[in-house]
């Protein structure tokens, strides 16, 4: 009975819904970074460099 129903099952629509939720987060992730003004860009690109623990969106 449990293969009838795993057999009957399309997994098509899965792979289609698995794409449109990556291209939905990418261009939720694209739009955000280029919201971001050149201060909060500079500040994120400076983190690998600063030696003291900070949170760059409060300064």
């Amino acid at each position: 009975m449990v293969r009838d129903v795993v057999s009957a099952l399309d997994y098509s629509n899965c792979a289609e819904s698995a794409l449109l939720l990556f291209v939905t987060s990418f261009v939720i992730i694209i739009y955000g970074s280029l919201r971001l003004s050149k201060s909060a860009s500079r500040r994120f690109a400076s983190i690998p460099l600063s030696d003291k623990v900070q949170d760059p969106r409060h300064e």
